[in-house]
């Protein structure tokens, strides 16, 4: 079974952390608050650099989220 994060698990964490759109977009260096907001609509994703980068910038570990995804396989 493939695990994958969703653009639901993206919103919940930004929310969890209290974090607005535009601050996650440039958490994860992309350009416009459209870009990240559409990977909530799950409209394409970022990639793992992004994602860790996200993160990072959320206060939440990466490690966790690497180990329960390859935990899953």
């Amino acid at each position: 079974m493939e695990k994958y994060i969703s653009g639901q698990d993206i919103r919940d964490i930004r929310k969890e952390a209290k974090k607005t759109t535009v601050r996650m977009a440039e958490f994860a260096g992309v350009k416009t608050r459209k870009t990240y907001e559409n990977w909530e609509k799950d409209i394409g994703t970022p990639s793992i650099n992004q994602f860790i980068s996200m993160l990072i910038g959320c206060g939440k570990d990466p490690v966790k989220y690497i180990k329960a995804a390859s935990n899953s396989q």
